[in-house]
This record gives structure tokens, sequence and C-alpha cells, in this order.
């Protein structure tokens, strides 16, 4: 008898990556979110709020609040319509590979397995936290260079939507004593960038959506922060200045990063056309294309923002940076497993993937590591969907049906059948 297909649904709190177990990348990557245009009666969902030209106003709702799914019926509209029109599959003949938050409740995982079982009707459930898939990945990818790997221990940093997580492993096993969190992660960031841009220029405090593009193309890590500082002083001459046009809910509905070079060349032509025009009018006409745009200008905030994870007391929060952090989870667990965990830190979510991120954090995390120990930092090629990648391992090895759930048993135990240990 064949196996099952197994649909693999990474479902972060920003956005959902899904595809079949045994797929190289996930069939499609989207928020997890609905929106309702302003002005609009339609609500966009899933891939339709992906696909949607317009970027400005929109109304956010999320299922997922401070890290947890809270909205179970939302969720539910999103994972359907990705399971039906995404990876074109029928949950009755499907597994369903899952991730859930980190020490996550039980009505909620309660929750989660009615709608999974009851209302959807899929034949079997594993869900764990995208943690355990990231090491799953690792270990597959880097097994044959590292000692650490091949024993399934390391320390997976999780820079998420909700939070970013240090979790230590040992044999496979999340090392739940060491566990830490820092209740900062790529909304916080977004947050941050919208109250820093609307004190200082524009009003953004209502376009979450699109200052989350906006930081996605222009934040950065900064190596050197005071040096970079210093440069940006001179606001006109700074080398990290960008100008970023704002739709115009017409002609630019996305939005776009103007070329600093290009803009000047066009001012020029604009100057000497208004010169050379006759009338009045015409000149009024060509002047106006100058002041057109609406634009809104980032300087020192495209490194500062990120530097939260790095130094959360920026905005008052007394919790170490990231760096920090993970000397505090491998501190926690039994001393004799710090030269393995320190020689396998794995980097994974989407705000890892900040440009100079990895080296910031190695640089920060060597000073803090005994200099008698190895130090290995790994940053996949896209850590936004690195824990994806190992779901999909997972779900297409013998593992999976090892540890799933099938829907005859969770009709005879209900939701106690999945309280069990992760894999």
């Amino acid at each position: 008898m064949s196996t099952p297909p197994v649909v693999a649904i990474d479902n972060g709190g920003g956005n959902v990556k899904i595809g079949m177990a045994g797929q190289a990348a996930p069939t499609r990557v989207f928020p997890n979110a609905s929106a309702k245009p302003k002005g609009e009666r339609q609500t966009l969902i899933a891939d339709l709020l992906a696909d949607s030209k317009e970027v400005s106003q929109m109304q956010l709702k999320r299922p997922f609040d401070r890290g947890y799914l809270c909205n179970l019926d939302l969720q539910r509209e999103i994972w359907s319509r990705a399971v039906r029109t995404i990876v074109r599959r029928t949950p009755g003949e499907c597994g369903l590979l899952l991730t859930e938050p980190l020490f996550n409740f039980d009505e909620i995982r309660a929750g989660t397995q009615q709608v999974a079982f009851e209302e959807m009707g899929f034949r079997s459930l594993y869900a764990a936290p995208a943690p355990l898939f990231s090491m799953h990945a690792a270990a597959g990818l880097l097994g044959t260079s590292l000692p650490a790997a091949r024993t399934g221990a390391g320390v997976v940093v999780d820079a998420g939507f909700s939070f970013t997580h240090v979790v230590p492993f040992f044999k496979g096993q999340v090392l739940e004593g060491g566990v830490r969190r820092i209740n900062l992660g790529g909304k916080a960031m977004t947050n941050y960038l919208k109250e820093l841009v609307s004190y200082r220029s524009l009003n953004m405090m209502d376009e979450t959506f699109l200052m989350d593009l906006v930081k996605e193309q222009l934040c950065f890590v900064s190596q050197d922060v005071k040096a970079d500082l210093r440069a940006a002083q001179n606001a006109a001459r700074s080398p990290h200045r960008r100008e970023f046009v704002l739709p115009d809910g017409v002609h630019n509905l996305r939005g776009y990063l103007r070329d600093p070079g290009q803009w000047a060349e066009k001012v020029e032509s604009i100057k000497q056309a208004v010169r050379a025009a006759e009338s009045m009018e015409e000149k009024k006409r060509l002047a106006a294309q100058l002041e057109s745009d609406q634009v809104l200008v980032l300087n020192n905030e495209r490194f500062m923002v990120p530097e939260l994870l790095f130094h959360p007391d920026d905005i008052g929060l007394g919790q170490a940076g990231v760096a920090e952090a993970v000397v505090q989870a491998v501190t926690a667990t039994h001393p004799a497993l710090a030269p393995l965990l320190y020689s396998n830190v794995v980097l994974t979510g989407g705000v890892s993937g900040c440009p100079g991120f990895k080296d910031r954090f190695s640089a920060e995390l060597r000073a803090l590591v005994p200099d008698d120990h190895s130090l290995h930092v790994y940053q996949p090629q896209d850590p936004a969907v690195f824990a994806w990648e190992g779901m999909s391992m997972f779900g297409s090895s013998y593992l999976y049906n090892t540890v799933a759930v099938t829907k005859a048993q969770y009709e005879e135990s209900g939701s106690r059948a999945a309280n069990r240990q992760y894999a």
C-alpha cells in the first residue's frame, strides 16, 4: 500500500510556506493574513493578498497574536484556500505536517487538531516547532562535515515574525530548559520603523503592509553602528540615504526605490524643458512633475531598526541581545554539551536574512564564547524557508509515519492522541 502524500505547512505568524513533502522548495509563500483594501468590499486572503497590486492602506487581520494562533476561523480559511488552490490536493487523501509555536497551549493544539481532522478531513497530522525542522534540515546538509550535526546537536536561532527564539538541541531533541526567547521579531521591527519615519517624516502608522516591503528592501545590519551614525549625520550627503517613492494609487501601485542618478538626470531634463517652454501653463505643467511624487526618505533608520535584535534596551526592553541569548541558552544546558552546541549554530527565520546579520552576529558571539571552543555559524541561502525545507525532508521520510497521529487515533482518543514528545 502506497504512503499518502503529505502537505507541509510552515505556519508562521507573518508568512505561510506551503508545498508537498519531498519538494525542494515550497510551492508558494504568502502572508498569513487577510486584508481589505480601502474603499473595497472584497477581502483578500493568502495568495490573493500576495498578488494584490495595491499595497497602500491595507487593513491587515492576522490569525496570530503575540506568537500564538488565536483566530482559528481565519486560519482555517487560509489553509483551505491554500490546500485547494495552491497545492491542489484533497485533504482526505493527504497527511498534514504543520509547525506550531514552542510551548504551545493545549487549548490551541486541540483546536488545531479539530480543524485538521474534523473540518478539513486530513488523514494524519504531526505538528512541531519550526526550529526542530530547521535542525533536521541542518543535520541533513551538514551531517557529513560537522560532528555536532551528525549527533543532532546544535543551537537554532529562529528570528521570526513575533519572537526570536534560541533553541538548543541534543540528539535531535529540544533541550527545553535552555530555550530563550527575545520578545522581538519582524513585527516589532516594522512597528519601530513606522514610528521612526512617522516622527521624522511622513505619517505611516497605518501602512503596515507597505512598511513591511520597505523594511525588507532597505534595512541592513550595521557592522559598526557608531561609524555609520557619524556617516549619517549629514542627511544630504549620507551614504545610507535612500528615497522610496510611495504609491500614488493610480500609476504607481506598489512604490519603488528611486535611483539618485536617474532622478538627478530627470530633474535636469525637466528644468531644461521648463526654461524652453513658451507659455506659463506649460511651465507649470512641467514643474509639477518635480512635486508629484510623495517620497519617503530613510537614512539611519535603515540600520537602527535591525539594531534592536542586538540591543533590545534601545526601546526599553530589558532582555539580552541575540548573541548573548545564545550564550545564556548554552549555559543553561549541561556544561559538557557546550563545545558541541557552539560548533553548530544555525540561523533561520526571515529576520536573520537581513543583510549583514550573520557577520555581526558571528563577531559578537565569538567575543562571548570561550577561546578553546570552536564556533561555526551556518546561515542557509534563504533562512525564511529553511524550516520548510526541513519539513519537506521530514515529511517524505519514514519519520513522519512513526510520529503522526491518524484520524482514527484522533477519533478514538481525541486531542490527547497528539500530546506526545517531539520527534
